[in-house]
């Protein structure tokens, strides 16, 4: 890491993000943005190691780092992900008012490089202050962008906490996410067999997406016909007010009786997500608090789209994902204000340090 980086507020949230923004890291090819945090944090004092995670045809690897704490408060696992859904570089522009954001054709990355990047500067906070805190583990997980593969596929993170923090919320910063919602997806090719039978197969699509029952919202987000026949795809959300195992049914019965009225040639159905619930915790209300003695209002919400969060919360944890302020995620506009980043790092030192 540069001497002009680590002059910049002692290894600020800004002068890291800019550096990560310099370092290409698509899904599957994290390990180099991977190695310039596990160097800082082993500059921390930190313990780091990795885990090889497979990310289809790829083997990547999540990071791990530990700072050791007070033994008698509960741990707490933070994460943030590597990996950045497009390939590339983008080509910073700082304006005067704030906010960055690329000047070419690569989105700036922000998701989730400024989450990691706060993560960072909160933790090199707390270790210079001496601050009291929980034994705290830190995740930094590859192929997010793929599914959540590197959370899935590790074997390290029922050992780790129950309570999580992760770093990757698409909304402003002083928000924090209470519930989720889970997401399904259903292919369906249908043969050919004329221009009115398929209208006929679209009308029937787009009926079956109000006729999910409580608890269910679909929408057909992809139709394709073609002298082959036609391809269609499918997302049901579930809601986190509705207990997952009712949700699950009625989905299946959903698609069941989808096929039976359409009679697809093939139809596939994956859970891209689960949804997740943790408004009635204790842990929800401590963190609320802590960020707001030592920042100002937090605001609670509920998110549509799914991240590591909603798979963390599958395997027992509860998480809370905290919003970081990056706007227009994966697209030419991507954009994040400098600010946001000072206030993301004093947000997380207020909820991992003992008041």
């Amino acid at each position: 890491m540069s001497g002009e980086s680590r002059a910049a507020d002692d290894k600020s949230a800004l002068a890291f993000f800019l550096e990560l923004l310099r370092i290409d890291s698509p899904s599957g090819s994290e390990r180099r943005a991977g190695r310039a945090c596990a160097a800082w944090m082993e500059d921390m004092g930190l313990s780091v190691a990795w885990e090889p995670v497979s990310l289809g045809d790829t083997v990547s690897a999540n990071l791990w780092a530990f700072a050791p704490g007070d033994p008698a408060l509960d741990p707490v696992l933070v994460c943030a992900h590597l990996d950045t859904r497009w390939a590339g570089v983008p080509d910073v522009r700082r304006r005067s008012d704030g906010w960055m954001e690329s000047g070419n054709d690569v989105p700036l990355g922000a998701d989730d490089k400024a989450g990691v990047a706060a993560v960072m500067a909160g933790m090199a906070r707390i270790l210079r202050e001496g601050r009291s805190h929980p034994p705290i583990h830190i995740l930094l997980s590859a192929g997010e962008e793929l599914g959540s593969a590197g959370v899935r596929a590790s074997r390290r993170i029922a050992f780790s906490a129950r309570r999580a923090l992760v770093v990757d919320a698409e909304a402003p910063v002083g928000t924090l996410v209470e519930a989720g919602y889970g997401q399904a997806r259903v292919w369906l090719r249908y043969a050919a067999r004329g221009e009115a039978d398929r209208f006929s197969v679209w009308r029937a699509l787009q009926e079956a997406t109000v006729r999910t029952g409580f608890g269910l919202t679909c929408e057909l987000v992809r139709f394709v016909p073609s002298d082959t026949g036609c391809e269609a795809e499918v997302a049901v959300w579930f809601s986190p007010d509705v207990d997952g195992r009712i949700a699950k049914a009625r989905y299946r019965s959903w698609v069941a009786e989808l096929e039976r009225s359409t009679e697809p040639r093939d139809v596939r159905a994956e859970l891209v997500y689960p949804a997740y619930d943790v408004r009635a915790s204790s842990w929800l209300h401590a963190v609320r608090s802590r960020m707001e003695r030592g920042v100002g209002p937090v605001t609670c919400v509920r998110m549509r789209d799914g991240c590591d969060a909603n798979w963390l919360a599958s395997m027992g944890l509860l998480p809370i994902n905290v919003g970081v302020g990056y706007e227009s995620a994966h697209t030419r506009a991507e954009r994040i204000h400098e600010e946001s980043l000072v206030r993301l790092t004093r947000l997380l030192v207020a909820a991992l340090s003992e008041p």
